[in-house]
């Protein structure tokens, strides 16, 4: 492609640093489309959209709403404006007037539906949305489409069956979009591989045509008078705005010159006249002049007043049960609260906008210590109790915080020892300290070298009932498998392996006496097909003295023949201690008895404690070491078990969720659970269950809470970031320049997006951010799993297809394809009708559906029950591998086999194996999918299945029955590939290549191998932190080194729109050379 720099360039390089010192008081404008007589410009600020002359000036909102409106698109006489806007829960279509007035929806599917353009008459208004595709169509679901709805809210019409996006039409006939190939995120930026975007034209006569050939981002475009366009483009390092022509596509003009920061949201006006967002604010531009900066006023605007009411009663995040047994300390959005057990008494103890985390409480109960993201780094803070004579934190009249230690190293995951005297923590997330609360000396436990902190909270360590050990999880070199070990706590750092298993071993705790180290581990297990696939877990204890390992292995009859004296060990003076704690409140430390560890043989006094494998998230021995409490999940559901240790006996004491965490109260009366954000209290002995009522409300700071979370997004990335140079960013301007828009925004959508923006600059794989408004009063659209005809002309649904598995065909219900719906319950479907507006909150429920057949003139009713969107997906993908399985069956004659791998699961592992090893077992070749794969961790699953080889026969009487390798694919095989492999879904085909598998065939996978931890922060965004690299076997770093196939085809527009797989097609061709 041949670029040309305009001359203005030569004498005005430095007009936009100049425009750049002329900032608007109120930031980050966005989605920016001017009029198309050049007038006006329509612009999203604080979810809402505004008007502003072209001239600048004061702006006027266009709409007013609590949801979030945004994209604007103007229609051609100028007159109205349609918009997308979550209302109803997902993003619809609207439209309004451009003067303002009536706004009317205009969609109704629980799809994200967004605005791009108004058809040449006015009279519909295009959109993209991911829905039920053109039933000829191979291109797989989950890109999306281009429809268009009328002004009239009638029933949509397709118009592309491809993810054609940020569409637009001229006079001709010629639709001008961007072609999305993948999963990767929007605002990523610098990137150059097959998956950035590229621009095409659809012309009227049907032909595709590709008009950009960079092999970085290409996107926005819009048509310019007669032949031209415009677009956005990296070309220059920067996303800026760039002319062509469809006559000589080849070469493009740079019309911008921005450095640092994108352009975004490109428009033009009929006059000519470019506008655009920049570094969140709006510009306009007329080829071959310099920008002009659209100064702004939106004073008066209220919204950003983001002090906000929230209510206390969920949400919990961890929590902690006081010794004095009479309250709770939590965590509750970020803060520090504290509650009473048996009453609704809730208190907030902390009030910043910064998160903190990692809560303990002294023996006493009189100081709770935690963690505080604070000062630009995670510090340990106290709060306690300053007034001798109150007891509880939820009333008392005197708390007093205390820095218990703040430098520049990350310091958090505090736990007091149990004399209280000492704090151990993490620095820098995997070096093990102590600090004396006296003295403030501080010891190196131990140095780390032996972990790796993937997320933040990953490290397992517990002080030793004595506070002279720790047990800790560390790996074994080059083994990331977690074993478990004991190290002093006087610093000498020497570390014994207890675990010795070579399984995965986690979540280390000590018995109450001290006589038991117990832990969670897969070993015993039911585990998942994939090796790095969800397993079960047990409960296993190494028992510190041979006494005490003698002890547990009595049966009940041979433990009740010992001594009175023998059947408990003791403290000494026990007894008078806890008379004097419990009559005397100024005594605050308890007496702690020594323990002894034999160390002679201690791995071999391990025992499984736990009768049967669950999915645990935890566990927790009795104070008397006689009963061991577990959540585990053996069925959909956990349940809380109860085991007797010495007579076996187990029952459930109730069913909480997913799981969750347990910890024993005061004497070990009471244990509570935090399961699904609320806290349960349950009696020990009977099981008896009582929520703890938490109720309270307080009243938040949200942009502060912002301000202070892309402070946090910039420090994470920093700290875990895979590349220690950040790939060249310059880290500390970027982050400052994207905080400076935070107090101007009043939304967690606007404030994705600054996320979005600013992760985007990394230019690597797994970043940005997510967020979606809770609503749970939005549509949720209901599916008959069905394709239906769109050239039919009539009332009713025509249906063309009835997918395998729709509900209406089960049971022995006679609806086939032809038949007409003319009812759904008693709405009736007129002519043009949309009909997602009678399935909405259908899913499930039982619904009468009235045919009619045009060829029997029949009518009937059925009583049904529709299914939901993700079930109707799952359908389509069923339907998507049969076609797919069927094509490769005919076009081999029957020789070689197809299996589509869905996702890098243990799930769709299993559902690979099943279908290879069973209907395609005899297959000569196979045919490996792994397009539209988004990733997991299947790579030496995979390579390893692929790569087996026959070395063995078994025979009888001289007839084979079976071969080694029995349970691996030992014939030839290739991988499908393309621009939307992800994650694993790289790695496995670089694998596969480089251990010359087979051949790859397809397009170009893009670098995104890498592992990454999506953190979900304090308001509900999650982002992601790409956090390790991955290596080749020549050394190569995988993270943007695009994968070439073997065999390139891309599948055409044309053909893979009306049912032709070029890139199935070329590897069967390829296998049928092989095995013929």
């Amino acid at each position: 492609m041949k670029i040309i720099l305009p001359l203005i360039f030569a004498f005005t390089f430095f007009t936009t640093e100049i425009l750049l010192a002329q900032s608007n008081e109120n930031l980050w404008f966005r989605n920016t489309a001017i009029s198309p007589n050049g007038q006006q410009i329509a612009f999203t600020y604080n979810a809402d959209i505004y008007l502003v002359s072209v001239n600048g000036g004061k702006a006027t909102r266009l709409t007013t709403h609590s949801d979030y409106d945004t994209k604007p698109v103007w229609s051609h006489d100028g007159s109205k404006i349609a918009f997308s806007s979550n209302r109803h829960g997902n993003f619809d279509v609207f439209v309004i007037a451009s003067n303002g007035g009536n706004i009317k929806r205009l969609t109704f599917h629980s799809a994200d539906d967004w605005a791009t353009d108004f058809s040449q008459k006015d009279d519909e208004i295009w959109f993209n949305s991911i829905r039920l595709d053109n039933q000829k169509s191979m291109l797989f679901h989950q890109l999306g489409e281009l429809y268009s709805v009328s002004l009239n809210a009638e029933l949509p019409k397709q118009l592309l069956s491809m993810p054609a996006y940020e569409a637009r039409n001229n006079a001709k006939g010629d639709i001008l979009f961007e072609e999305i190939k993948g999963y990767e995120d929007q605002w990523r930026k610098h990137h150059t591989s097959s998956v950035t975007r590229d621009i095409w034209i659809k012309k009227a006569s049907g032909e595709y045509q590709k008009l950009s050939d960079f092999n970085g981002e290409d996107r926005n475009p819009v048509f310019g008078s007669n032949d031209t366009f415009y677009y956005l483009s990296e070309m220059s390092g920067t996303i800026n705005v760039y002319q062509s022509s469809l006559s000589n596509p080849n070469e493009t003009i740079q019309i911008s010159d921005f450095k640092m920061h994108p352009v975004r949201h490109l428009s033009t006006s009929n006059t000519g006249v470019l506008c655009y967002s920049f570094n969140g604010q709006i510009y306009t531009q007329i080829p071959g002049e310099k920008p002009k900066l659209i100064t702004v006023d939106v004073s008066g605007d209220t919204s950003l007043l983001q002090n906000e009411l929230l209510f206390v009663n969920g949400g919990v995040r961890e929590m902690k049960p006081s010794p004095n047994g009479k309250e709770l300390i939590f965590i509750y959005r970020g803060d520090v609260f504290a509650t009473s057990v048996d009453g609704s008494l809730t208190r907030r103890l902390t009030n910043t906008p910064e998160q903190e985390r990692s809560i303990d409480i002294s023996a006493d109960g009189r100081t709770i210590v935690y963690a505080g993201e604070r000062n630009n780094s995670w510090n340990l803070y106290t709060q306690t109790l300053s007034n001798k004579d109150e007891k509880y934190f939820t009333n008392a009249l005197e708390l007093k915080e205390a820095i218990l230690l703040e430098n520049k190293a990350e310091t958090f995951q505090p736990k007091f020892s149990p004399s209280g005297d000492d704090v151990a923590y993490l620095e820098d997330r995997t070096k093990l300290k102590t600090i004396n609360l006296k003295s403030k000396k501080i010891t190196s436990i131990h140095n780390g070298e032996k972990h790796f902190s993937y997320a933040d909270g990953d490290q397992d360590f517990e002080w030793s009932p004595d506070g002279k050990w720790f047990a800790i999880t560390f790996y074994p070199d080059r083994y990331w498998v977690g074993e478990i070990g004991i190290v002093s706590a006087n610093g000498d750092q020497k570390l014994i392996n207890v675990s010795k298993s070579g399984f995965s071993d986690f979540y280390p705790q000590w018995s109450k006496d001290g006589s038991i180290l117990y832990w969670a581990s897969d070993r015993s297990g039911m585990h998942s097909v994939a090796k790095t696939g969800p397993a079960e877990s047990d409960i296993y204890g190494v028992f510190l003295t041979q006494k005490a390992y003698d002890k547990f292995k009595l049966k009940k009859d041979e433990f009740e023949l010992l001594p009175d004296d023998k059947k408990e060990d003791k403290p000494k003076g026990s007894k008078d201690d806890k008379k004097k704690n419990d009559k005397n409140e100024k005594e605050v430390k308890k007496k702690v008895k020594s323990i002894t560890i034999d160390f002679d043989n201690l791995h071999k006094r391990k025992e499984k404690l736990t009768l049967f494998s669950t999915r645990l998230s935890s566990a927790q021995l009795s104070h008397d070491t006689k009963h061991l409490y577990y959540i585990g999940r053996t069925d959909s559901k956990a349940d809380l078990w109860k085991l007797d240790l010495r007579t076996k006996e187990i029952k459930s004491l109730g069913k909480f969720g997913n799981g969750g965490s347990l910890t024993f109260g005061e004497k070990g009366k009471n244990l509570f659970v935090l399961s699904g954000g609320r806290i349960s209290k349950v009696a020990a002995a009977t099981g008896k269950r009582k929520g703890v009522a938490i109720n309270s409300e307080m009243a938040f700071d949200l942009s502060s809470e912002r301000e202070y979370l892309i402070d946090h997004v910039s420090r994470q990335v920093k700290k875990k970031f895979l590349d220690p140079n950040l790939h060249g960013a310059p880290w500390d301007k970027l982050s400052a320049n994207y905080k400076k828009f935070v107090p101007y925004v009043n939304n967690d959508y606007d404030f994705k997006d600054i996320l979005g923006e600013l992760l985007g600059e990394l230019n690597a794989s797994h970043t940005g951010a997510r967020f979606r408004s809770p609503n749970r009063k939005g549509d949720n659209t209901a599916s008959l799993g069905i394709f239906y005809d769109t050239n039919y002309t009539g009332k009713g649904i025509k249906i063309s297809e009835i997918m395998e598995g729709s509900p209406l065909i089960q049971g022995d219900k006679k609806v086939t394809a032809g038949v007409i719906i003319e009812a759904i319950d008693d709405i009736v479907i007129t002519e043009n009708m949309n009909f997602y507006k009678a399935l909405n909150r259908k899913a499930r429920k039982s619904t009468i559906i009235s045919y009619y057949n045009p060829n029997t003139k029949a009518r009937w009713k059925e009583r049904v029950k529709p299914i939901s969107i993700g079930q109707e997906n799952e359908l389509r993908y069923q339907r998507w591998i049969d076609i797919n399985r069927k094509m490769v069956h005919k076009l081999s004659d029957g020789k070689i086999g197809y299996m589509h791998v869905r996702s890098m699961s243990d799930g769709s592992y299993r559902e690979f194996l099943e279908d290879v090893m069973g209907e395609e077992v005899n297959k000569k070749a196979l045919v490996v999918d792994t397009r539209f794969n988004g990733g997991g961790d299947l790579v030496d699953d995979l390579t390893t299945f692929l790569s087996g080889k026959k070395y063995m026969e078994f025979r009888n009487a001289g007839k084979v029955v079976g071969i080694e390798s029995q349970r691996r694919w030992t014939k030839p095989s290739v991988m499908l590939v393309g621009e939307s492999n992800y994650s694993d879904a790289h790695c496995t085909p670089a694998g596969y290549k480089d251990l010359q598998i087979g051949k790859l065939i397809g397009m170009p996978v893009p670098g995104t191998c890498s592992f990454v931890w999506w953190e979900r922060i304090q308001n509900g965004i999650v982002f992601g932190i790409p956090n390790m690299q991955v290596t080749d076997m020549v050394g190569d770093v995988l993270e943007n080194k695009q994968l070439e196939p073997d065999i390139k085809v891309k599948n055409g527009f044309e053909n893979v729109t009306n049912g032709k797989d070029e890139q199935i097609e070329a590897a069967v061709t390829e296998l049928l050379k092989q095995i013929n």
